[in-house]
Parts: structure tokens; sequence; C-alpha cells
């Protein structure tokens, strides 16, 4: 309709009308353009806070995936603290309880995280829908290394190995019987509980024998306490993270409309 207008006016040499024409169209497509781009804010805004919003979800697994790990690797050193002590002569304990106490001192329960939502929004530049521009900085930062696979955090010290290979199998197999991990659900997933202590059903001589065995190893101390250290590191980095998590599902949470 609009071209035939324009065609009339043309051939009636009537410029003015022909520039009132061609004002309707330039008009008519600039409004329809911005309602298109008001469409697609709208949208990708409303897209942005599904995200933060699954983004909060995998920060709150996250931190509480952390915290199982923290509270399982207080038990270990624990233990792991209750053997040196009795190895220093701090603390005289059964040698019952200093056997379990130095093979409890090499459990390990590794870390997880819960990148899923992260990974989505990088790979498909969703990420770019995130205005908030120091909330968008604070996700680069938090998710710019992966704790579960971090180092610092994965580093198996080589007590587990020289315990248990010094331990004999028959003391090692009634541990995980009856005092081994106890599994939990956490973050909609399972980790692991320690008991912090334990009773085994075997002869006090095997345990009288292991106990002499092992104090007579002269690298039995300084391998706990390395063990020590190490855990140590894990339980101060991922308390650190587990803060860091709180704090961004904190900005995430101000951020919402």
């Amino acid at each position: 309709m609009i071209l035939s207008r324009v065609t009339k006016h043309v051939k009636e040499q009537n410029w003015f009308a022909v520039f009132i024409d061609f004002l309707i169209v330039v008009v008519g497509v600039f409004m329809g353009l911005q309602v298109t781009n008001w469409h697609a804010e709208q949208v990708g805004e409303q897209q942005a806070q599904v995200l933060l919003k699954r983004l909060s979800v995998d920060l709150k697994n996250d931190h509480d995936a952390m915290m199982s790990v923290v509270n399982y690797h207080i038990v270990v050193k624990q233990y792991a603290m209750r053997a040196v002590d009795a190895l220093n002569g701090e603390n005289a304990i059964k040698d019952e309880d200093f056997v379990i106490a130095t093979y409890q001192a090499s459990q390990i329960n590794p870390a997880w995280s819960n990148r899923a939502t992260y990974n989505e929004m990088l790979s498909t530049g969703q990420i770019n829908l995130i205005k908030n521009e120091p909330l968008k900085d604070a996700l680069f930062a938090y998710y710019s290394g992966d704790y579960a696979t971090d180092p610092l955090n994965t580093t198996i010290a080589p007590y587990r190995e020289f315990i248990r290979g010094e331990m004999p199998i028959a003391i090692q197999n009634a541990i995980k019987k009856d005092c081994g991990d106890q599994q939990i659900e956490v973050a909609h997933t399972f980790s692991n509980t320690l008991p912090a202590n334990c009773d085994l059903p075997l002869a006090d001589e095997l345990f009288k024998k292991t106990a002499l065995f092992l104090r007579a190893k002269s690298e039995m101390l300084s391998n706990l306490q390395y063990q020590i250290a190490v855990n140590d590191t894990q339980v101060d980095n991922l308390k650190r993270l587990a803060v860091e998590s709180l704090t961004l599902i904190q900005a995430i949470e101000e951020a919402q409309p």
C-alpha cells in the first residue's frame, strides 16, 4: 500500500507527499527495530535471572561439598595428632588406639565442584547476558580455577602409601569394615564422614606387636607431620573458598531486580 502511494505521488511530482511517505517508512522501520531490541533485552534479562538462580544453587552445592570435606579432614587431623602426641610421648594411649589413629590419619575424602551452569554460560556466550560487570568479574574470579582439581586440594601425602604398606592387612580390613567411611547425602550427591572413635574386635597382642613395629619406624613421625601439613593446607584453602562461594551468592541475590 505504501509502495502504490509513493508511486502515485512520484508520478504526480508531489515531492512533499513523497517525503512524508518516506518518513513514515523510516519511522515505522525504526520503531519496529526498537520494539524488537526491547523485546530481546527483556528476554535476555529474564534468561540472565534464570541462569543466576542456577548459579546460586551450584554455589550453595559448592559450599556444602567443600564443608563436608573440611569436616571429614578435621576428624582425620584429630587422629593424626593423637598418633603424633603418642610418638612424642605427650599422650599415653592404648596400643589399639595408637594403631587405629595411625591408619585413620591417612584417610582422604576428595572434593568435587559444581560448574555445570557456569561452563554452559561460558561455552554458549550467555555469560554476556549478565550486565552487572562487577558481578561478572566476581564470577570469572571464582571460576578461574577448579578447586576440585587444584593440586593444593588433591595432593596425597606419601604417608598414606607408607602406612598402608606397613600395617597388617587384618587391621586395615577391620578398620574399613567397622570404622571406615560412612556415606551421607551432600549437595544432591554423596560424601563421607569418618567416626571420631573406633573399637575393633581384634586381639590385643596384634595391636601391641603392630604398635611396636610402627613406633620403631624412623620415618613414622616425619611422614605423619607432613601428612598433617598437607591436610591443614587443604582445609584452610577449602574454608576460604567456601566463604567466597557464600559471598558470591550474596552478590547474586543483591543483583536480583
